[in-house]
């Protein structure tokens, strides 16, 4: 093997060192991609039936028909994402009096919050 090593020319090892560096710096995680896991996909569809009437996803995606609906990226300060959930089990009234109740399941609610977090500005 070491004889193979010795063949290899002096530049050709170079580029293949530049190559792995390349490709190992530019390894990015699946939510930098925008890929999202199944629960994270799933809690995705429920904000676009339920949600995204008055809210935006993003802050950028557009300006919301209701304003005073914060974007849905930006409730990390607002809310306790572990409280949120049993909230929304629990069939309690979230945001305000304008905001209608939704009846989620447990997979529907931890769907949700699941995106949500994924979504939320760091």
């Amino acid at each position: 093997m070491s004889r193979h090593i010795q063949n290899i020319s002096p530049k050709f090892f170079i580029a293949f060192l530049a190559i792995l560096t390349l490709a190992a710096c530019s390894q990015t995680t699946s939510k930098d991609k925008g890929y999202k896991t199944p629960l994270e996909k799933y809690g995705q569809e429920i904000v676009a039936q339920n949600c995204l009437s008055c809210h935006v996803a993003l802050k950028s995606d557009r300006r919301s028909p209701h304003p005073e609906a914060p974007p849905l990226s930006e409730l990390k300060d607002r809310y306790n994402f572990e409280s949120l959930t049993d909230d929304f089990r629990e069939h309690i009234h979230v945001g305000n009096a304008n905001m209608p109740d939704f009846n989620f399941n447990v997979k529907e609610s931890d769907a949700l919050v699941a995106y949500l977090k994924s979504i939320q500005i760091h």
